[in-house]
């Protein structure tokens, strides 16, 4: 069962969704926030990211209707805060599109050579272009199928690292302790691919679909954490202090060249998938919550990111902590709030998560945090 064609889609689907640029820019926030402060933020983000999938998916499967978090919010919480979480997820994704699309011309540069501002608009026009024609199916088994090698680049990258390196290069205390939080918010956050992958259970009965979208879930979020851990810290190791913003760049001297175009191919693979799941997710909250036509989502979800970043959006480590700690802390707390309303209601028969009131006040809290932190630090 947990070998099937369906659940190796939805697992893969979820971490397509996860790992993705965040990836390359989680050693240099450790090194910002320093070891100790790092894993105390990473931690709080990963149980808060866990804890947030799993309400979502309980939300998903309790739920009638073809929706995407702005439709829940609505329906659970009223159309003002319906509102709010239709305007948060469309700006926090095409900011995450915007992310993923310029990066990942910067990817295909180092790969292909050539002008890395042609090579996001190339990546653009053609990861949409494979969004107009696949299935959510489709993009989840492309998920899977480019897992392999990506984790087989992470680990490869990581063993040259350790071997290279030592922890005496990793600083223990760093200059801003909270600066990695939305770092690591934005790396974990898998929540646009959880209804998706609800759907590739939806011939399943209700008990049925619970346990394994729950077991997919934690699954891909617990394997992501543990890679990034891994990755993070083999860089860490071989960079002496000296981590650069896109980690691959600081270990030439260390590890060589090839290590470049070998990060980038990982990059490539980790950035594209991302894009699928995200764009996936965001055509459906276009056509599902805002109502538009099948043709006007899908140019609307190719034009925005694309427009964001020929207006010169490119200050993409500034975008992903603002990505992380405002609109993904937000989202999350929405979600808290539509579980709560649920559960009050007496709506809930599938359950993923015990969801008591600790667990919902230290989920709003860090959260609340993280969005604190991002307005004065970040933001003003």
């Amino acid at each position: 069962m947990f070998f099937s064609a369906q659940f190796l889609e939805a697992t893969g689907l979820i971490l397509g969704m996860i790992i993705g640029s965040g990836i390359f820019v989680l050693p240099y926030a450790i090194n910002v926030s320093g070891m100790v402060w790092g894993l105390i933020t990473a931690f709080l983000a990963f149980f808060g990211i866990l804890g947030v999938h799993l309400a979502y998916g309980e939300i998903v499967i309790n739920s009638d209707g073809l929706h995407r978090l702005p439709g829940y919010v609505k329906k659970y919480l009223g159309k003002f805060f319906g509102s709010l979480a239709t305007l948060s997820q469309v700006l926090g994704f095409n900011t995450a599109l915007l992310i993923f699309g310029g990066v990942g011309g910067i990817f295909l540069g180092i790969l292909l050579g050539g002008s890395p501002f042609i090579w996001s608009l190339v990546f653009f026009v053609a990861a949409s272009l494979l969004l107009l024609f696949e299935s959510i199916e489709g993009i989840g088994f492309i998920d899977f199928v480019l897992t392999i090698p990506l984790i087989a680049i992470i680990i490869f990258i990581s063993l040259l690292s350790y071997g290279s390196g030592s922890f005496q290069n990793i600083n223990l205390f760093g200059t801003d302790r909270f600066f990695s939080f939305g770092i690591f918010v934005f790396a974990l956050a898998g929540l646009a691919a959880i209804a998706d992958a609800r759907d590739i259970f939806r011939k399943k009965d209700g008990s049925e679909t619970g346990r394994l979208l729950k077991l997919a879930i934690i699954f891909g979020t617990v394997v992501s954490f543990v890679f990034y851990l891994i990755f993070s810290f083999g860089v860490l190791m071989a960079s002496d202090g000296e981590v650069s913003k896109d980690s691959m760049t600081g270990l030439i001297g260390i590890l060589g060249p090839n290590i470049v175009k070998i990060g980038a191919l990982l990059g490539f693979l980790s950035i594209f998938r991302s894009y699928l799941a995200l764009g996936y997710n965001l055509n459906a909250i276009y056509k599902l919550d805002l109502r538009l036509t099948p043709v006007a989502a899908w140019v609307t979800s190719l034009s925005i990111p694309v427009i964001l970043f020929l207006a010169g959006a490119k200050d993409f480590l500034r975008l992903i902590s603002i990505m992380g700690g405002t609109f993904v802390a937000f989202d999350g707390i929405m979600v808290v709030y539509i579980l709560r309303r649920m559960r009050v209601m007496g709506l809930v028969k599938n359950r993923l998560l015990s969801f008591g009131k600790i667990q919902q006040y230290f989920l709003i809290t860090i959260f609340s945090l993280g969005i604190l932190y991002e307005l004065i630090y970040q933001i003003f």
